[in-house]
């Protein structure tokens, strides 16, 4: 059972990269009959002109509305970095007049809490953000149970995921099978912190 940290309009856009969670969700999404317009922010990449083809084909077989913006790059000759990047996708979001759902799950939040607590000031991803806005229900949902339940649409994963040069990933791949040899239960732990704080 997917449990959602807030509620979820009838009307939503879907910031949906392709991979494996965004398609879980939105599946999940379409099957409880919401109304979703699948966004995509193009990084630029090799992978994320794959990306943007694969969802728009999709949301065509699928009659589902696509809208989507590319990367900006403010220096040709500079390498992006993941804040660019996130930097770009935010404002873009921005622009669509919301609200928009994200498909961060407990994952990423147990992800961030770790980065930011190495960084001395622990924190939590909010369940929504005001300004644009954004939703993110799923935050106190394993990815496991997502993709239990929603696992039935195909989708693209980016191959970068794996390098652990990405801080992301480094966390995602090193840090935390560790951090979970200390303290098994940190999924719980984090999850708890969200009831406690009903953010």
């Amino acid at each position: 059972m997917i449990k959602l940290a807030c509620k979820i309009p009838p009307k939503i856009i879907l910031a949906c990269s392709g991979g494996r969670d965004s398609m879980s969700v939105l599946e999940f999404l379409v099957r409880g009959k919401k109304e979703v317009t699948v966004a995509y922010f193009n990084h630029a990449t090799e992978h994320a002109e794959v990306a943007e083809q694969f969802l728009r084909q999709f949301c065509y077989d699928n009659n589902l509305p696509f809208i989507t913006d590319k990367y900006n790059h403010d220096d040709p000759k500079k390498k992006p970095t993941e804040a660019s990047w996130r930097k770009q996708r935010y404002i873009f979001l921005s622009k669509l007049g919301g609200p928009v759902v994200t498909g961060h799950h407990l994952g990423d939040a147990v992800e961030w809490w770790v980065f930011s607590s190495l960084r001395g000031n622990p924190g939590l991803i909010s369940t929504i953000r005001e300004d644009i806005p954004v939703l993110r229900p799923f935050l106190i949902s394993r990815p496991d149970e997502i993709h239990k339940h929603f696992g039935g649409y195909p989708h693209v994963e980016d191959p970068t995921n794996i390098e652990t040069n990405y801080t992301r990933n480094f966390i995602r791949h090193i840090l935390l099978p560790n951090a979970l040899r200390v303290n098994p239960g940190l999924f719980t732990t984090i999850k708890n912190l969200y009831r406690k704080e009903k953010i």
